[in-house]
């Protein structure tokens, strides 16, 4: 019993390590979400920076962190240090109902440009322990 015990407290230690060691990669998907995101929006935030969150986002109030599908990670990270209140124009999904993800075409007025993906964990394969 105790060697029962013993095998799967380990086996949820190297579970448990191997999720913490994850990294991240560019969102595979971020192209059909630009190619969703019709709908013209303008909101006022700050830019913040979160990995869980897939890096840059814009922190809107009411609206909602949103995900900013195209990131300039100078200038994002020149905004986020600075914590200033931005007003943004881009697009949004129709369908997506939370509209999680936006994709920027203007802050300030001026117009940006970014070709970086958002960061997600991969998949993970499970495989079996025998």
């Amino acid at each position: 019993m105790q060697r029962f015990v013993t095998l799967i407290l380990t086996g949820m230690v190297v579970l448990w390590a191997g999720m913490a060691a994850a990294q991240y990669i560019p969102d595979p998907d971020v192209q059909g979400k630009i190619n969703d995101a019709r709908q013209r929006l303008t909101l006022s935030g700050r830019i913040a920076y979160a990995q869980e969150l897939g890096g840059y986002f814009l922190q809107s109030g009411k609206a909602g962190n949103k995900i900013i599908l195209n990131q300039n990670y100078e200038v994002l990270k020149e905004l986020a240090q600075s914590r200033r209140e931005v007003k943004v124009q881009g697009r949004v999904s129709p369908v997506d109902i939370k509209a999680r993800h936006i994709f920027l075409e203007t802050i300030d007025g001026r117009p940006y440009r970014g070709d970086k993906a958002p960061l997600v964990k991969p998949p993970t394969k499970l495989t079996p322990w025998f």
